[in-house]
């Protein structure tokens, strides 16, 4: 005999089906809770790609899934970095074949992705008390393309923010300067006019 029991249902043709879905509006303002605009890891697990995917398969399958963001993972399942379709259709990936001297078809997902050493974090207890507004000027002022959420006890991931996600939702345009983190960057810029 069970334990559990059922529900209360309702018949789907009491509601009006306009209403069901409001597509293209999330309702997330500046002033929304940011916690509301965070992809939780609660009920939903990231996506993951292997690190050794080629980048056009890994087009594909960003693509084909419908995902714009994939975590990177190596062949043991340990979290390696980021990556997203922008990063991959972007000049950046063939400013990595230059310098690695290989074609693009050539390079993996994990030559092109945001590394571990590159990710920041921010306690889950500052996301609760936090606005959107507030993690978008932290990751655009920042130079943060993504900022994952930790719960501080337990020391888990539990969640991310994407920065052109969240700019899109709040109908904000990003206004992100990318900081140069070591000096072979700086001179990259300034004497080769190259993105950081």
């Amino acid at each position: 005999m069970s334990t559990y029991t059922p529900v209360l249902t309702e018949k789907l043709s009491e509601y009006p089906i306009p209403e069901l879905w409001r597509r293209g509006t999330s309702g997330l303002t500046l002033e929304s809770a940011a916690y509301d605009a965070m992809h939780g890891f609660d009920l939903t697990p990231p996506d993951i790609i292997d690190g050794n995917t080629t980048l056009n398969d890994a087009l594909l399958i960003l693509n084909k899934m419908h995902m714009r963001t994939c975590f990177v993972v190596n062949e043991n399942n340990v979290f390696q970095g980021i990556i997203s379709k922008a990063r991959l259709s972007s000049s950046y990936v063939l400013k990595v074949a230059a310098k690695l001297g290989l074609k693009r078809e050539d390079l993996m997902v994990s030559d092109v992705m945001i590394t571990l050493a590159q990710l920041h974090t921010v306690p889950r207890n500052m996301v609760e008390h936090s606005y959107v507004g507030d993690i978008l000027q932290t990751m655009q002022s920042a130079g943060h393309e993504f900022l994952l959420v930790m719960d501080k006890p337990n020391n888990v991931l539990c969640g991310f923010f994407d920065l052109i996600s969240l700019a899109k939702q709040v109908a904000c345009p990003i206004r992100q300067a990318k900081l140069a983190g070591t000096f072979s960057e700086i001179f990259d810029s300034l004497w080769h006019h190259s993105e950081i």
